[in-house]
């Protein structure tokens, strides 16, 4: 039997989740939530760029959770407690992209991860959190530990271009496009990626380790020259990347490491070396050298972000549904896997 989804928001992320749920098997898009006033009542097939597919988009909750859909995949581009909390207490599995992993960082505080986690017992379901990075590819990393007799460090680099990355809202609140020298940018970069120590805090669990802290810091790269992007514009002397880095330490070792590069544009100075996708690093016995890396057709716009962050999740959900009631982590799951979808080219 398939699995009914609903799917909360049509950004990138869900509408990149929605074409790939209506090419698979087991699952079936019964209802959409849509904020924007411009998306309501339209068909969430063509908000999405495919063949209409009988369902409209709509804002009235108490009619999408009477559906009694199997799960909800949650895409917004910030998470709301209380919208998380009342899908889960009316009995509906909830996954996540929305910087959420394990709920530690300062997006839901010690309460808001208590009423998630009561809310998911009560509706007897499962709340998770993945995404590409961080999700993905922190299960890479936890999964590369596995021939280790020992483990020193283990680092997970992300590092990519993101000038094809369509979402000002994203750069903006990270501290792009503004003076190199703004005091709020570093502050506000931290705030953005505060997920990253949710990561931290599921690769210490993972690997069962206490961690004393858990560390961040930052720098930007300064346009050269005014860039255009399309989506927003980056003046010359304005932030256009940023080098910045969650780590966890014990005893003053750094164990785990997430370093972070993203860029914009071509034109920034100092001029980081990009790898174009993942790089995982495992100081032990043995140590362990990888690399991961989205290589998409020579015909395609360019890196499909939307894609590679929904498809951990969307692959999830049948596991997530299967689960005990609470919130669950990656390393308590089954392996995740394109299950029901792979064969011959089509």
């Amino acid at each position: 039997m398939s699995l009914r989804v609903v799917q909360w928001c049509t950004g990138i992320v869900g509408t990149s989740a929605v074409r790939a749920m209506l090419r698979h098997p087991g699952l079936e898009v019964v209802g959409c939530f849509a904020y924007s006033e411009e998306k309501r009542g339209a068909d969430v097939g063509s908000l999405c760029g495919v063949d209409p597919i009988g369902v409209e988009a709509t804002d009235d909750v108490e009619a999408l959770l009477a559906l009694r859909p199997d799960c909800v995949l949650y895409n917004p581009l910030f998470p709301d407690v209380e919208e998380m909390v009342r899908i889960l207490e009316a009995g509906i599995n909830l996954v996540s992209t929305s910087y959420f992993i394990t709920g530690r960082s300062r997006y839901f505080g010690t309460e808001g991860i208590e009423r998630l986690e009561a809310a998911a017992r009560r509706g007897g379901v499962s709340l998770y959190g993945s995404g590409v990075n961080p999700g993905f590819a922190n299960t890479v990393g936890l999964l590369a530990t596995g021939v280790c007799q020992h483990v020193t460090r283990v680092s997970v680099l992300e590092s990519v271009d993101c000038t094809h990355y369509a979402s000002a809202e994203t750069w903006e609140a990270c501290g792009l496009g503004r003076p190199i020298d703004d005091p709020e940018i570093h502050a506000m970069a931290r705030s953005l990626t505060a997920v990253f120590e949710d990561a931290v805090d599921l690769m210490a669990r993972a690997l069962r380790v206490e961690l004393d802290e858990i560390h961040y810091e930052s720098e930007f790269a300064v346009a050269t020259h005014k860039t255009e992007l399309g989506f927003m514009t980056i003046d010359r002397g304005c932030a256009a990347g940023i080098r910045h880095c969650w780590s966890g330490r014990v005893g003053g070792h750094t164990l785990i490491e997430l370093p972070i590069v993203w860029t914009l544009g071509y034109t920034l100075e100092p001029k980081w070396p990009i790898e174009d996708g993942y790089v995982i690093e495992v100081d032990g016995l043995p140590s362990v050298r990888s690399r991961v890396s989205m290589v998409y057709p020579q015909d395609s716009a360019g890196p499909d972000f939307g894609t590679v962050t929904a498809m951990p999740a969307v692959h999830a959900m049948e596991a997530v549904c299967a689960a005990e009631p609470g919130i669950v982590l990656a390393h308590e799951l089954p392996m995740t896997v394109a299950a029901s979808v792979a064969g011959p080219p089509r």
